[in-house]
C-alpha cells in the first residue's frame, strides 16, 4: 500500500512538472485568404474549402526539426487572388506572401518578406487534402506554398543567426529542381522574365557569391534593429546595407534580391536614415535613387532637398 502511494505521488510530481513546460508548436502563424471576386459562375464553396485547407496545411505541419513555443511562431500571411478558372478544378492566381518578426525589446514588428507571385497555376478539388513529400511532389499547389514557407523560414533564421537560413534555402532549391520536368509556370530556369521567378529565388539564395546580401541581412536585423532599444547609435549599422545593395546592383541589376529588399525594407531603411547627417542622407539618397528609381515616396524621406 505504501509503495502504491509513493508511485501516485511520483506520478503527480512528474505530471505537474511536465505541465509547467512550454509545449512545442508549429513554426508558422499564418493568416490565409482566398479572393475569388474576379471569378463568376464558379462554386464558391470550393474556394472556402481551399482557404481552410491551406490554413491547415501551413499552420499545422512541422516544417523544421526545431521546437517553437506558441509565442515564437512566425507571423505571416498568404493571400491568394484567383484570376482565372480554366475548369472546375484548374485555376490561375496571384499569390501575395508577407512575413514579419518582432524587434527585440520593442513593440515594433519588422517586415521580412513582401512578395507578389503572378505566375501561379494549380489544380484543386474541393476538400482535397494537401500532402507534401519533398521526394514525391504532387501538384503545383503544394510545391509553391511549401516553397514560400521555406523562404519565410530562411529569411527569419537568417535574421537571427549568420547564414542560419541555409537549410531552408536548400529545401527551396530542392523543390525547384524536383518540379522542373513538369513545366509549370514560375519554375522555368531560362527565358525572358524568369530572373525573378521561384527558380531564380532559389538559385540566388543558394549562390555563395550572393552571401554578402545574407550577411548584411543578419547584421541589419541583429546588430541594427534588435539593438536600437539599447543603443540608438546602432542605427548606423543599418546604413551599411547601402554599399552592399550598390555592389549587388552593379553586378546584377536585375537580381531578385534587389526587388525583395526594395519591397520589404526600403521604407524602414529610409526612416532610419532620417536620423543621419545631411551628408549621409545625401549620399544614401543618390545611391538608392540609382537602384530604386521609381521609389520616390520612400526616398524623398531622406532627400535633403525634399520639402
Amino acid at each position: 500500500m505504501q509503495q502504491l502511494i509513493q508511485l501516485k505521488i511520483l506520478f503527480l510530481l512528474i505530471f505537474g512538472f511536465c505541465a509547467t513546460l512550454p509545449l512545442s508548436a508549429q513554426e508558422l502563424n499564418a493568416v490565409v485568404s482566398v479572393n475569388s471576386s474576379r471569378i463568376s459562375g464558379t462554386n464558391r464553396q470550393v474556394f472556402n474549402a481551399l482557404e481552410e485547407t491551406l490554413r491547415t496545411f501551413i499552420n499545422e505541419r512541422n516544417w523544421t526539426n526545431n521546437d517553437f513555443r506558441s509565442n515564437e511562431r512566425i507571423d505571416c500571411s498568404f493571400t491568394l487572388i484567383i484570376t482565372e478558372a480554366t475548369s472546375n478544378h484548374s485555376f490561375s492566381a496571384e499569390l501575395q506572401v508577407q512575413a514579419r518578426r518582432p524587434v527585440f525589446n520593442s513593440t515594433y514588428n519588422t517586415l521580412l518578406l513582401n512578395f507578389r507571385d503572378t505566375q501561379f497555376d494549380f489544380d484543386y478539388f474541393e476538400f482535397q487534402p494537401l500532402e507534401f513529400d519533398p521526394n514525391n511532389i504532387q501538384g503545383n499547389l503544394v510545391a509553391t506554398i511549401a516553397f514560400y514557407v521555406y523562404l519565410i523560414l530562411g529569411l527569419d533564421f537568417d535574421s537571427m543567426s549568420l547564414l542560419g537560413g541555409t537549410p531552408y534555402f536548400r529545401e527551396m532549391q530542392r523543390i525547384a529542381a524536383s518540379v522542373q520536368p513538369n513545366g509549370w509556370r514560375g519554375w522555368q530556369s531560362f527565358g525572358v522574365g524568369n530572373d525573378r521567378n521561384r527558380f531564380a529565388i532559389a538559385t540566388t539564395f543558394n549562390d555563395v557569391s550572393q552571401e554578402s546580401f545574407r550577411q548584411m541581412w543578419y547584421v541589419y536585423h541583429r546588430n541594427g534593429l534588435d539593438e536600437m532599444a539599447n543603443d540608438t547609435a546602432n542605427v548606423g549599422v543599418m546604413f551599411d546595407a547601402v554599399p552592399v545593395l550598390s555592389s549587388l546592383y552593379s553586378q546584377r541589376p536585375n537580381s531578385v534580391l534587389i526587388t525583395l529588399f526594395g519591397d520589404t525594407k526600403l521604407d524602414e531603411l529610409a526612416n532610419a536614415f532620417t536620423q543621419a547627417s545631411t551628408q549621409e542622407r545625401q549620399q544614401a539618397y543618390n545611391t538608392l535613387r540609382n537602384i530604386f528609381p521609381t521609389r520616390t515616396t520612400e526616398l524623398n524621406k531622406i532627400n535633403p532637398n525634399s520639402r
